[in-house]
C-alpha cells in the first residue's frame, strides 16, 4: 500500500538516464489520489546539514548543488500555456513556481515519513490529502517504519500545463512536474527488518501533478496527484 504514494525506484546508484524532452504524458485529473507511492522517511529538511543546530541525522556536511530547472519554451504549446497561466495568477513565473514545487517536494516527503498530518493538509489538495492520510494508517497498522535519506534532486521539468474552468466558473491552473531524486529508502517490520528498500542511493523519477484555485487567498500550489514517471 505504501508503495502507491510517492513513486517508485528507478534503476541503482551510478547511471543518470537521459532526461526527456517537454511531451506530456497521461496527466492526473483534478482531485486524483496519487496512484503510486515508495517507502520514505525523513529526509533533510532544507538548510540542514549534519553537525549543526536543527540537522536531521544522517546527512551529510557538504554543499548542495543546483538543482536544474527545466521550462519549455514560449513558443511551445506548454509554454503558451503557462503564459495564460501568469495572467490568471499575478506574480507567477515558471521559474518561481519550480523554486516552490522544489521546496513542497523537500517538505512532503519528511512529512509523509513521520506521518505529519498537519504538514501535509498545508501542502496537497483535500482528495490527495485523503489518500496520504489512509497510507499513513495502513503503515501504522502493519507496524511498519520507513526510514529515508533524501541525498539530493537532480533536476524538476515542467511537463505539461493546463488551465481550465470549475463548474462553478472559477479558472483552476494545474502544472505537471517530473522530479529526479537520489535517495536512500528503507521500509522496516514490526522487528526492524527490512521489507522493502536498500542502503544504495536509488535514482527516482516522480510525476507530480500541482494545482492553484484563482481567487482564493491561499497562493500555494498545492500537490493533487502523483505517480512514477
Amino acid at each position: 500500500r505504501l508503495y502507491r504514494v510517492l513513486g517508485r525506484r528507478v534503476g541503482m546508484q551510478g547511471v543518470r538516464q537521459e532526461r526527456p524532452g517537454a511531451g506530456f504524458g497521461p496527466g492526473a485529473q483534478k482531485g486524483a489520489a496519487p496512484d503510486a507511492a515508495r517507502p520514505s522517511v525523513p529526509p533533510p529538511l532544507p538548510g540542514q546539514v549534519a553537525g549543526k543546530p536543527g540537522a536531521a541525522p544522517g546527512v551529510f556536511d557538504q554543499a548542495v548543488p543546483d538543482v536544474a530547472y527545466e521550462i519549455p519554451a514560449p513558443a511551445t504549446r506548454v509554454g503558451t500555456v503557462l503564459g495564460e497561466i501568469g495572467s490568471v495568477f499575478p506574480g507567477f513565473s515558471p521559474d518561481g513556481f519550480l523554486k516552490e514545487a522544489e521546496g513542497t517536494f523537500r517538505q512532503v516527503v519528511p512529512a509523509f515519513a513521520v506521518g505529519d498530518r498537519t504538514a501535509l493538509e498545508k501542502l496537497l489538495t483535500p482528495a490527495s490529502m485523503d489518500s496520504f492520510s489512509a497510507a499513513i494508517d495502513a503503515r501504522v497498522q502493519a507496524c511498519e517504519t520507513q526510514r529515508s535519506d533524501l541525498r539530493g534532486i537532480e533536476s524538476l521539468s515542467i511537463l505539461d500545463a493546463m488551465l481550465v474552468s470549475a463548474e462553478d466558473g472559477t479558472r483552476v491552473g494545474r502544472i505537471e512536474v517530473k522530479i529526479v531524486s537520489r535517495q536512500v529508502n528503507i521500509l522496516t517490520d514490526r522487528e526492524g527488518e527490512p521489507v522493502v528498500g536498500t542502503e544504495a542511493v536509488t535514482e527516482f523519477h516522480d510525476l507530480w501533478l500541482f494545482e492553484r484555485v484563482a481567487g482564493q487567498s491561499d497562493a500555494r500550489w498545492r500537490l493533487a496527484a502523483s505517480r512514477p514517471a
